[in-house]
């Protein structure tokens, strides 16, 4: 088990995450500064900037892909920087991550992408069918089951990128510019899934630097720019 310490806001709802003055230095100079944030339970936040902000590191530190060089980042009450690696895995078993250049295992077919999660997580063999198949239907893609990602386009495949990320039911998706290489009706259909999963429970957190986006979905927007973080706008 790993130790938790569960806060709440006056409202009730829980801290998921909580972030405490990171700074993350690739080298001598920061790639963020002083950064602090708080994300409730089941909360739709955007983080947006500009390439090259800090965007994607950021992201990182959230699912321990990556050490802050100081400060704390707590998840679900978790303080990374105090959890052994070896528990790391067990830690992102509520995490599902989506990626712009969708990470999809080649020779693998889609049943097996999406699979592959349920079965690091230990689930038993008669679950996973079931599961996968109810993500398919989600994103309305039953029919690709036993295509491989080539043969998809880059909005299936997205698609795909975001049904295995929510196989495994996590409470936080976080999702890394996932509309960055679509055109603009698989963006909406990728979206249109996020909206589905917020309403199941799911915080989010997305980050872009399309404007066009942030002005389709009714959430917090925070903003980082040459590494430092602005709270542009709240619920």
């Amino acid at each position: 088990m790993l130790e938790q310490v569960t806060r709440f806001n006056e409202s009730g709802k829980r801290h998921i995450i909580e972030v405490f003055h990171v700074y993350k230095n690739y080298g001598p100079r920061p790639t963020l500064f002083d950064i602090n944030l708080t994300v409730l339970e089941n909360e739709f936040l955007f983080i947006a900037g500009p390439s090259g902000a800090g965007k994607t590191t950021f992201l990182r530190l959230l699912f321990r892909d990556e050490q802050v060089t100081q400060g704390h980042i707590l998840v679900k009450g978790i303080n990374l920087q105090r959890i052994p690696r070896r528990k790391i895995p067990l830690l992102r078993r509520d995490i599902g991550v989506v990626f712009q250049d969708f990470r999809l295992i080649d020779h693998y077919t889609v049943y097996e992408n999406i699979a592959l999660v349920l079965e690091a997580a230990g689930h038993q063999a008669r679950y996973i069918p079931k599961r996968v198949h109810q993500v398919l239907r989600m994103v309305g893609l039953e029919k690709t089951l036993h295509a491989y990602p080539a043969r998809l386009s880059g909005g299936e495949q997205q698609r795909i990128a975001v049904a295995r990320a929510a196989v495994g039911k996590p409470l936080i998706l976080l999702a890394d510019e996932p509309t960055g290489n679509l055109d603009a009706d698989a963006s909406d259909m990728v979206f249109d899934l996020f909206a589905q999963l917020h309403k199941l429970g799911t915080t989010i957190i997305v980050a872009t630097h399309d404007k066009l986006l942030l002005s389709k979905v009714r959430a917090r927007i925070v903003s980082l720019d040459q590494g430092h973080m602005e709270i542009k706008n709240h619920l």
